[in-house]
C-alpha cells in the first residue's frame, strides 16, 4: 500500500482518476468501472484470477476531503489489455455503447496525456475505412450543398486543423461526421448492384430520347402507336429524373477520379445530366 498523489484527466464529462507509483502512472480502476457502467465487483474478481493484470495491480490510498481513499490501480499500459478483454456482446445493452466508446477513445486521451510528444510525431489517426467515410461524407455535403470538393476539404482541413484529411485524430472521427453533416443511411446494395441501376437509368434515358425523336413520324402518318410514343417520350422525363437524383445520391461516396473505366462511361453522365 503506497500514500501518493492524485490527478485526474477529464473525459466525456467524467474523471479518470492517476496515480504515479515509483515514477509510473496507474489507474483507479473502480471509477473507470463506475463511469462505464460495469459491476465493480466483478471486475474486480476478474483481475485479481486473471495472471498478468494481477501481477500488475497495487493498492494506493491518497488524501480527500473524506479523508484517505483507498484505489485498485492498473498501470495504464495494462488498460488496453483489461478494457478489449470485456466482451460489448456480454455487457447489459444499455451500457455496450458507453464500453465501446471507452475502448475507441480512451487510449487516445491516455497517450496523448502522458506521451504528448509522441502522440504529435505518431498520431493515432483514422483507419483507412474511416477515411472512406470521410470521403463519402464529403460527396454527400457536395451533392447536397452544391459546393466544391477543395473548398470543402479545404474547410474541414482548418476545422480540425491538419494538412489532409488522412491526418484526423481517430478520437476526433465522430465530431468530423457529424460537422460534414453525416453519412446517408445506404440502401443496403453493393456497389456492382448501383453500377447495373446507372447503365440501366442511361440505357433507359437513351431509349426514350429515340422515341421522342420517332414520335412526329408516328404522328404524321396517323399511327396507332402515337399515343403509347408521345406517353414514354415525354410522360417518362419525369420518372427518369427522380430515378436520376436517386442513382446520384447513392453513388455520391464514389470518387470521381477513382473511378473505373466502366463507371467512367456512365457515372459522369448522371452527374452532369
Amino acid at each position: 500500500m503506497s500514500n501518493t498523489k492524485l490527478e485526474t484527466i477529464q473525459f466525456h464529462n467524467q474523471q479518470l482518476i492517476v496515480l504515479n507509483h515509483q515514477n509510473k502512472p496507474y489507474i483507479a480502476m473502480k471509477p473507470v468501472c463506475e463511469n462505464i457502467g460495469l459491476d465493480w465487483a466483478a471486475q474486480l474478481k476478474r483481475i485479481k484470477r486473471h495472471q498478468v493484470l494481477s501481477s500488475g495491480m497495487v493498492m494506493m490510498t491518497t488524501p480527500s476531503k473524506q479523508g484517505l481513499q483507498e484505489y485498485v490501480c492498473l498501470p495504464i499500459s495494462m488498460i488496453n489489455g483489461w478494457l478489449f478483454g470485456i466482451e460489448t456482446s456480454r455487457v447489459k445493452p444499455e451500457i455496450r455503447a458507453t464500453l465501446e466508446q471507452y475502448q475507441l477513445e480512451c487510449f487516445d486521451v491516455l497517450y496523448n496525456h502522458f506521451m504528448p510528444k509522441a502522440a504529435q510525431q505518431f498520431p493515432n489517426t483514422i483507419s483507412p475505412e474511416q477515411q472512406q467515410q470521410i470521403q463519402q461524407a464529403v460527396n454527400e455535403r457536395v451533392y447536397r450543398t452544391g459546393e466544391r470538393h477543395q473548398a470543402v476539404y479545404s474547410k474541414f482541413h482548418q476545422q480540425f486543423k491538419i494538412p489532409r484529411y488522412q491526418d484526423l485524430p481517430a478520437i476526433k472521427f465522430d465530431e468530423a461526421i457529424k460537422w460534414l453533416g453525416g453519412v446517408h443511411s445506404r440502401s443496403g446494395l453493393s456497389d456492382e448492384d448501383l453500377y447495373n441501376l446507372a447503365w440501366l437509368y442511361k440505357v433507359a434515358d437513351r431509349m426514350r430520347h429515340h422515341i421522342e425523336l420517332v414520335e412526329p413520324a408516328l404522328r404524321a402518318i396517323d399511327s396507332r402507336f402515337t399515343g403509347a410514343f408521345y406517353s414514354m417520350a415525354y410522360d417518362y422525363k419525369y420518372t427518369l429524373r427522380q430515378a436520376r437524383k436517386v442513382i446520384e445520391r447513392e453513388t455520391a461516396h464514389i470518387i470521381t477520379s477513382h473511378l473505373t473505366t466502366n463507371w467512367n462511361k456512365v457515372l459522369p453522365i448522371i452527374r452532369n445530366n
